[in-house]
């Protein structure tokens, strides 16, 4: 009677069953961890990885704008440069701002709402108006009466008034300034007196200019470091492939350490003639 009331013995090979009930909740235990870890690396991923709406801003168009409130009138080569081109043109733009050009015109300053490259559209430029016609003034003495009004040799002309029209429309900038002349209110850093001589043409927002207070140095993007005291007024700063920027150093932050974007806030695509007279 007494053996009968004892429990049978496991069979050989085969684990008791309270063992057997503990070891199947050990993988539920272990599963739903996995998962919780799994749903806490996704969650952390991101808040950690920016997204593309974070990223650096992009050129948005093509626009349209006129290049000049009125007409241009050049003096054209040959015939004793008596004969004359008058012309009003328009370019056909891609920019930070669509209200770009029209605000370095003053038509629409302060308009536009987003100012992308730093703030509103800046306030008129006279020193725009006053570089675009010496620029076109000496490209009309090098041209024939033939050369701007031939069919052929037309295309030709417009595009070489792209060329010489691109560096002023869209003239280099630093970090938030609101025009060329203005400085980055962060880091107090301008343009150099010869900025319009730079061959770099980089966008504003995919390049930048790296200030190492410290050390007192300055590099743009990956390029080679340049020394600087911080009386230079155009210190010329070269990227890794040669081309290069000027700044002013004079009004910069002494406290201030890091980046600063550099670059152009648009380009022109095309220039299409609104008007083109020959006298």
């Amino acid at each position: 009677m007494a053996d009968a009331k004892k429990e049978a013995a496991p069979e050989a090979g085969k684990p008791a069953e309270g063992d057997a009930a503990k070891k199947s909740k050990a993988p539920l235990v272990f599963g739903g961890g996995a998962l919780a870890l799994v749903a806490l690396g996704f969650i952390l991923s991101q808040m950690a990885v920016p997204t593309r709406d974070q990223h650096a801003l992009e050129l948005e168009g093509p626009f349209m704008a006129k290049l000049s409130k009125g007409d241009i009138q050049v003096n054209l080569a040959g015939q004793g440069s008596k004969r004359y081109l008058v012309m009003q043109l328009q370019a056909e733009y891609y920019a930070y701002d669509e209200s770009y050009v029209a605000g370095r015109l003053g038509i629409a300053s302060g308009a536009g709402g987003g100012g992308e490259h730093g703030g509103d559209a800046p306030k008129e430029d006279p020193i725009y108006s006053a570089q675009l016609k010496n620029a076109l003034l000496k490209l009309g003495a090098m041209k024939t009466c033939e050369q701007v009004t031939d069919p052929v040799l037309i295309d030709s002309f417009l595009e070489d008034v792209r060329t010489v029209v691109d560096p002023i429309l869209f003239p280099i900038y630093v970090g938030d300034s609101h025009s060329p002349q203005a400085g980055d209110k962060q880091s107090g850093l301008k343009v150099g007196e010869s900025s319009s001589e730079s061959d770099f043409r980089g966008m504003l927002h995919e390049h930048q200019l790296e200030i190492d207070n410290q050390r007192k140095k300055v590099r743009l993007d990956d390029g080679p470091w340049v020394e600087y005291e911080g009386r230079e007024r155009d210190l010329q700063v070269p990227n890794k492939e040669g081309q290069k920027v000027y700044v002013n150093l004079t009004e910069l932050k002494p406290d201030f350490h890091g980046d600063v974007p550099i670059g152009v806030p648009g380009r022109v695509r095309a220039i299409y003639r609104d008007q083109l007279l020959v006298q």
